[in-house]
């Protein structure tokens, strides 16, 4: 019972308060790598509600789509600061090796993301262009008939013997 007075409290059950004030921390985390699972874990806003926020105004909905992508951009300049982090210095040496294999997770589950949520700008490039070329059936038999006119007649040679002979 408590938690529906708190929640009542802070306004959750009025839509244009939690739009007012809650949605632009949530769009704010969001922007700033988390997920909308986490930012509204932090902000203790049940995730259906979230969606159903979202299902509700389409003009939030457009800006949780630009934090989107904002996400990705912040997940991809993130690579670069988990590739030159050095692991603790008071880290056993046994554990090393575990310590590069969470780097390495952490760095392919952000390429990953960045690359679903922004995939023009951090997906895989792959150059697919078609150049169009019309070809016309009835236009390339006339210019093989005309082939076929341009050549003359000409008249095989005769066979020749050229078997050698024993003499």
């Amino acid at each position: 019972m408590p938690q529906v007075i708190e929640k009542k409290r802070r306004g959750l059950h009025n839509l244009a308060y939690t739009e007012r004030e809650i949605w632009p921390q949530i769009l704010e985390r969001i922007s700033s790598g988390q997920s909308l699972v986490g930012a509204a874990k932090s902000l203790q806003i049940p995730y259906a509600q979230a969606k159903y926020h979202l299902r509700q105004n389409e003009e939030l909905k457009k800006k949780y789509y630009l934090a989107i992508e904002e996400r990705g951009d912040y997940l991809a300049d993130e690579l670069v600061d988990l590739a030159d982090e050095m692991p603790p210095a008071d880290l056993d040496p046994a554990l090393i090796n575990a310590w590069v294999n969470r780097q390495r997770l952490r760095i392919d589950a952000r390429k990953w993301s960045a690359s679903k949520l922004r995939p023009k700008q951090w997906g895989d490039k792959i150059d697919v262009s078609v150049t169009h070329t019309q070809i016309s059936i009835v236009q390339a038999l006339e210019q093989a008939e005309k082939r076929l006119l341009d050549v003359t007649d000409i008249t095989p040679n005769e066979p020749q013997n050229n078997l050698i002979s024993d003499n």
